[in-house]
């Protein structure tokens, strides 16, 4: 298949944000470099996962490596209070990610974030000992979050739907199509819905999730909570991994539409009900690799032209 073959690539969108100079306490800077320093050590101690690679693929990183990253800490721990927005509003730092990107955010707490593709997530200038730690997601991110025993700092997920509260966990959070889904692999999260509720930095949430749960918020806020015991697959993208079971072509498409940026157009609409399923996940470096992947499941012809995929029975 020829066009399977082209790199359809999106090229690389500038940033979003400018850097600025502004005076900063001598307080936060010592603690900034503190947690800089405490990171170079952890980088030092244990072996960094390396994004789309297994458990065996792991390995630690010589000593120049962990320089490089303790300058890309120092970028993003120090540079979140120096970026300045486009937006107008020079207290908030924002990151995006591209079609086909994924980035690792390190947050001022030590705080990991993995931001999906065509996402963004907006950060706080300062976060204090005292405050609540905050952030506003659109798109999907998974987090792990780092406790905080000794302040018992609440950090907290805006989304359009819901608010989710955490004291120390690993959870994904997808806010794509009008809705919220909030999976929960440890530790316990505190959800609120916004709109009619108040949010949880003022008022204890009415659900309270336990891991392996998954819950769904709609546009009418209307909560429906699963068990899942593969709850760890919803964060598969992180590993360039995706799991169906079951899962219609139209979901598909709009995983891919939403990830890559390619619209899925079929001959016939039935074939978008076409179930999908893979034997424990497939991991696909792009757009043209899942396309393979689904021709083979599916049974139908694709072929890529431009940002359409084009599906037809033979």
């Amino acid at each position: 298949m020829d066009d399977l073959s082209k790199n359809n690539r999106n090229e690389k969108r500038p940033l979003s944000f400018g850097f600025r100079r502004k005076p900063l306490d001598g307080r936060i800077q010592e603690e900034n470099w503190d947690a800089i320093e405490a990171s170079i050590r952890q980088l030092e101690a244990e072996p960094m996962p390396v994004i789309g690679a297994g458990p065996a693929e792991r390995r630690s990183f010589p000593w120049g490596r962990v320089m490089v990253a303790a300058a890309s800490l120092a970028i993003v721990v120090v540079g979140i209070w120096w970026i300045g927005t486009r937006t107008g509003h020079p207290e908030i730092a924002e990151i995006r990610t591209g079609y086909g990107e994924i980035k690792n955010v390190l947050l001022p707490d030590s705080s990991v974030v993995v931001l999906n593709a065509n996402s963004s997530m907006r950060i706080p200038q300062q976060w204090t000992e005292s405050g609540s730690r905050q952030v506003w997601l659109e798109g999907e991110a998974y987090f792990q979050v780092k406790k905080k025993p000794s302040t018992v700092q609440k950090f907290v997920v805006h989304t359009r739907q819901v608010d989710v509260e955490v004291l120390g966990t690993k959870f994904n959070v997808n806010t794509r199509r009008q809705r919220a889904v909030v999976s929960l692999e440890e530790g316990k999260v505190r959800l609120s819905m916004n709109g009619i509720v108040t949010s949880v930095l003022e008022k204890k949430a009415a659900l309270v999730m336990r891991p392996g749960q998954i819950a769904e918020v709609d546009e009418d806020l209307q909560t429906k909570v699963n068990e899942d015991k593969d709850v760890a697959n919803r964060s598969g993208w992180t590993r360039h991994e995706f799991h169906f079971d079951n899962t219609s072509l139209g979901e598909i498409a709009h995983l891919i539409q939403d990830t890559y940026g390619y619209e899925m157009v079929v001959e016939d609409s039935t074939m978008l009900g076409k179930q999908i399923s893979d034997a424990g996940g497939v991991r696909v470096s792009d757009v043209q690799d899942l396309v393979k992947v689904l021709i083979v499941a599916s049974g139908y012809n694709m072929r890529i032209k431009d940002k359409t995929i084009y599906v037809t029975a033979h």
